[in-house]
């Protein structure tokens, strides 16, 4: 991925636009551009996560985005189907 901002203090949220299906658990993992954190993978719903915080200033692309879909045995047998995940920057001054 690539962020360009010139504020500071902005940070990049992530959801889906429907739940997944139980026992099923799609994750994102943004690697932080420099002088960012990222939160690790975490865990995507329909309410906006962090994934990016503290983007300060920067333009830097070539960044690694991480998806893993993880299913417990109680999930069962589940239709194929589709998510789209939506990125937000927001923040900053």
């Amino acid at each position: 991925w690539a962020v360009t901002t010139n504020q500071t203090g902005s940070k990049i949220t992530a959801s889906i636009g429907s739940a997944m299906p139980a026992g099923v658990t799609l994750s994102a993992n943004l690697t932080a551009p420099t002088g960012a954190s990222s939160a690790g993978s975490q865990s995507l719903s329909t309410t906006a996560v962090d994934l990016v915080t503290s983007i300060t200033k920067i333009a830097q692309g070539s960044l690694n985005v991480t998806y893993s879909l993880a299913a417990t045995a109680a999930a069962g047998v589940v239709s194929s189907t589709t998510r789209t995940v939506t990125y937000t920057i927001t923040g900053g001054t």
